[in-house]
């Protein structure tokens, strides 16, 4: 068993970082929420409507979305190691232990948001706002 004495962490900076000021915390809070409030009405409003039957649907694969969702994450992620952390950390991006964890995580996100488009096809958006705020009562 390990034992620890006064020396053991005197090197160690007790100085944290302050991190982000109350107001951008509040400023990131409001974007998130109101980002939350609208998906809804966005992926709503982008329906077309059959002349026929009057009935909405998409116009395009539900998957369609997910796909351009994921490429787009994927290079702003790239972007972001490159420019944060060099080569060094882009690289540490493609070790294989942890991308497996990551990607199994990335593989539920994908499933889930599927599940998301699939069932906004039958639901309107007011009720899949409802739907998206009782996940709250659940978690």
């Amino acid at each position: 068993m390990q034992n620890y004495s006064e020396k053991t962490f005197k090197n160690l900076k007790t100085d944290a970082p302050a991190g982000p000021s109350a107001a951008l915390q509040v400023g990131l809070f409001c974007f998130f929420v109101m980002t939350r409030a609208i998906h809804p009405t966005i992926i709503d409003a982008s329906k077309s409507v059959d002349p026929e039957t009057g009935k909405k649907y998409f116009a395009y694969g539900e998957m369609t979305v997910v796909l351009g969702e994921t490429v787009v994450t994927l290079i702003v992620a790239q972007m972001m190691a490159l420019a944060l952390g060099g080569m060094k950390e882009w690289k540490a991006i493609w070790d294989p232990k942890p991308m497996k964890v990551f990607s199994f995580i990335g593989f539920v996100y994908a499933i889930g948001d599927f599940l998301e488009m699939a069932s906004m096809g039958s639901l309107g958006g007011a009720a899949y706002q409802v739907l998206l705020q009782s996940k709250l009562l659940i978690t």
